[in-house]
């Protein structure tokens, strides 16, 4: 699509792989042939949603879209190289289908529905989608087409628990993200604005609210969780909760009750700073995301607004659940290690898609790294500590500060020669 400014995609192609675009903010032409992963990085204040490559050393942009005015701060990719993107700044969602000839991103539909989504997530049989309206205080729950992955509003879910107590930040409800639990039955849906984590059945289409978790820590913020075990089992045994607003990391054990429902336990709460080194300002950071290794042995979190030259990544142990005789309830997180972001506000990160899960891929929306690729040990779960050696990508070529992307995600697009 069209848009009358130098996006920072299209300045990262330019500057990382010396391809050019042909004034639409797409780039055409053969496809790369580049080694795998394909990532997909997006958010910003252009608009930009973007594929690029990473061989080891150095990433180098493939394709990209720019509408101007929206904020593609979340995207969900989708077989066959369907990619759904939020849009902060509307009440539109839209899909892209991915053409591995042309190396672009051809936009299939404009869907209207509640606005400022944050959150995308998808059934186990990608038939249904859920989205969290950060913006609007509202769930929005589609039906995926098998056909065409075209989307149709079924239900919107208000938010309508008490307000926590920061007048400031908590002054409606906020969803911040909608995630679906290992059977697939249960959506959680956490709550910024009112301390609440809700837990919404699909069961028969229903999508119906069957429980309110408030958080123990008023004021804390929920933002994103994660359930545990990541992998190898079929039902969560618990859940791992960001508040983003206290900087903590609230763990709860789970119940799935005879009768439809999913209820938590709290157990632990345990702070996303290491205990001798806190942020330089506590008052204004603020932690994000949250990922559990596939070996259930690890948790990441990233730490924003801490004050200090650059914000960070907190790694944690964990240990107790997974073989014990209390189940559950016997999870603990233990504080590892913290490390430098090589930037500012690094909103999302996630681990690459190999057996090791060797990497750390990091999106900075400010600082000096917009992007990077830190590298994991799988044994010890440790992280590469020194980004000033790590392959990144200066925040520059993505733009001006604070505009740096927002999300990224290794995807199996598969390029033609890779």
């Amino acid at each position: 699509m069209k848009t009358s400014i130098l996006s920072w995609a299209t300045l990262a192609i330019r500057q990382l792989s010396g391809r050019q675009d042909d004034g639409t903010g797409n780039t055409n032409g053969t496809a790369a042939v580049s080694p795998n992963p394909v990532l997909l990085i997006g958010g910003g204040a252009s608009g930009s949603i973007v594929a690029a490559t990473f061989d080891g050393t150095s990433f180098s942009i493939v394709a990209n879209t720019t509408t101007a005015g929206t904020d593609p701060s979340w995207l969900l990719y989708q077989d066959p190289n369907r990619v759904y993107a939020v849009d902060e700044n509307s009440n539109t969602t839209r899909l892209f289908q991915f053409n591995t000839t042309t190396n672009a991103f051809d936009l299939q539909q404009e869907a209207t529905g509640s606005s400022g989504v944050v959150y995308l997530a998808m059934n186990l049989e990608s038939t249904r989608m859920v989205g969290a309206a950060f913006g609007e205080g509202q769930v929005d729950v589609w039906t995926v087409s098998p056909d065409d992955g075209s989307l149709n509003l079924l239900t919107q879910i208000v938010s309508d628990d008490p307000l926590g107590p920061n007048t400031a930040r908590q002054d409606a409800p906020h969803p911040h993200q909608a995630l679906l639990e290992n059977s697939g039955r249960f959506f959680v849906v956490n709550d910024l604005g009112t301390d609440t984590i809700l837990v919404i059945d699909s069961l028969d289409d229903a999508f119906s609210v069957v429980n309110h978790v408030r958080v123990p820590d008023a004021g804390c913020g929920p933002r994103h969780g994660a359930f545990f075990p990541a992998t190898g089992s079929d039902y969560p045994t618990n859940y791992l909760l960001v508040c983003e607003m206290l900087s903590v990391v609230e763990v709860f054990s789970l119940n799935f009750t005879g009768d439809g429902n999913l209820t938590f336990a709290h157990l632990q709460t345990i702070s996303t700073f290491d205990p001798l080194q806190p942020p330089a300002n506590a008052t204004t950071a603020t932690a994000a995301e949250i990922v559990v290794s596939a070996d259930n042995q690890h948790a990441y979190v990233s730490n924003r607004n801490t004050g200090n030259a650059t914000d960070s990544v907190a790694h944690f142990g964990i240990t107790g659940a997974i073989g014990s005789s209390s189940g559950g309830d016997a999870l603990v997180l233990t504080f590892v290690e913290t490390i430098s972001s090589g930037g500012l506000s690094p909103r999302m990160f996630s681990l690459n898609n190999d057996n090791a899960e060797s990497l750390v891929f990091l999106a900075n929306q400010d600082g000096a790294l917009g992007l990077l690729a830190i590298g994991r040990d799988s044994a010890s779960g440790n992280l590469t500590a020194d980004t000033a050696t790590a392959p990144n990508v200066p925040l520059s070529v993505f733009g001006a500060a604070g505009e740096g992307p927002q999300f990224v995600q290794q995807v199996p697009i598969v390029l033609p020669g890779v």
